[in-house]
Formats: structure tokens, sequence, C-alpha cells
């Protein structure tokens, strides 16, 4: 399938094979100036930059909140190439324990019945999984810093002030995190062809009691959280 982009129309510059994609603009403007040669190429709907990371061309892209925004930037990013996509998000945990500074790194990512994969795949109880090789980097890459990473299997809601419903049920069937975005991409790298994978920073634990972090406070961690991420895009973990 071929689409013409509406909303990610790149000047003066292209998007990267290799994709860091966010749903934040302010994350992803602070994580721009670790690249080199870096350029915002597109501002409307998602703002993306493309700069060199180690010697290795990397975009950054905004992808909103929820499936159906990354759904629309994701297909206009491969569209123009993209053939990496990692996502640098946040999460809420669900397991003992699980608190700020940690990162989950899902290995498959489950979803209501419909939605935006339901139009993709209507009829199909589709299981979406990362890219084996991308989340084995990631893991590889957290696992040489003190950073405290959990490895399982998210759950992507698809409304935000409604998630504590789940959570309980979640945690007993050992789900390691709750966000809204993860299903929606490693579902598009499966039926598009493209390699995806994701690291989820913990910014609240329902379970837990713990309330929401500050957005000051992600971004501080969204930086050495998006060396790793950075560094596994440009081969260098």
């Amino acid at each position: 399938m071929t689409i013409q982009p509406q909303h990610i129309k790149p000047t003066g510059g292209r998007i990267a094979e290799a994709v860091l994609t966010s749903g934040d603009p302010e994350r992803l403007k602070e994580l721009s100036k670790l690249l080199d040669n870096v350029k915002v190429i597109n501002t409307y709907r998602y703002v993306v930059y493309t700069g060199e990371y180690r010697g290795t061309p990397v975009s950054l892209m905004s992808h909103g909140i929820g499936a159906p925004s990354l759904a629309i930037a994701v297909e206009e990013a491969h569209a123009f190439g993209a053939n990496k996509i990692i996502r640098l998000g946040t999460c809420g945990g669900l397991q003992t324990g699980q608190t700020y500074g940690d990162v989950v790194i899902p290995n498959s990512a489950s979803s209501d019945p419909g939605g935006t994969i339901g139009v993709y795949a209507s009829g199909i109880n589709l299981a979406p999984a990362p890219d084996f090789g991308l989340t084995s980097a990631l893991i590889k890459g957290f696992s040489k810093t003190g950073i405290r990473y959990h490895v399982g299997p998210v759950f992507s809601a698809d409304a935000f002030y409604a998630e504590s419903k789940y959570a309980p049920e979640l945690a007993r069937m050992n789900f390691v995190g709750i966000e809204m975005e993860c299903a929606a991409l490693f579902m598009l790298g499966q039926i598009r062809g493209f390699k995806t994978a994701s690291a989820l920073m913990v910014v609240d634990n329902q379970n837990e009691k713990l309330p929401f972090m500050p957005v000051e406070e992600m971004h501080k961690i969204a930086k050495e959280t998006g060396r790793i991420v950075l560094d596994v895009l440009a081969g260098a973990e």
C-alpha cells in the first residue's frame, strides 16, 4: 500500500531510515541537542527533526497522543523511507515497586478489541510484538546503565482517564506497563514490514498510589533514556 502523506511534508531535509518517535514535542526539542547538523524539517501537526547521531542519520518525530495520531505519523514517516522506528514514551507501572526512573521495554502490546488496530486487522485478534533485534539491543543498552528496567507485556489503552479500571487486573496478569501507543506501532511494523521497538519511562503507578510525575522531571529522565535509544538506532549499543 502506498500512501500520499498529508501532514508530514519535509522541507530542507529528509526523514531518516532510523526514527525516534515520542508524543511530546518538548522532549524531542531537548533530544535534538544530542544530534549534529540538526534541522527542523516539519512543524505541521507533527514536529520532525533530522540530524546525525554518531555519524548516522536519525530523525526525531512527535506522534501526539493515542493510536490514531501515532498511526498517521508512522504511516507517513514510513512512506518517506523510515524502516526502523523506536518509541521513547511514558507508561504507568503496574507491578509492585515500579517507580519513577524505571524503564519498561515491551515484548508485546495488547489492547481492547476494535479501535485503530481493528480497522487495520478486521476480524483478526492481532498480537503485535516489536522487532526482536531492536528489543534485544535496548535490553543490552539499559543493562549497561544504572537504570532499572522491566521487560514484559504492556497494555495500550484508548482512554487516558479510564486507565485506572484496568490496572489491578493487568497487574494480576503480569503486565508491566499501561500506555496508549505501542500496540499500534508494533501492528504497523508487522503489517507494513518495518522494525519497531519501545522504551517507556515509568511516570506513575496506580496500583502503588504513585502520582503522575511532573513534566519537568520527565524531561530530565528522557535525555538519559533517549541517549540509549539513539545508540540503538545508530547501531552503537
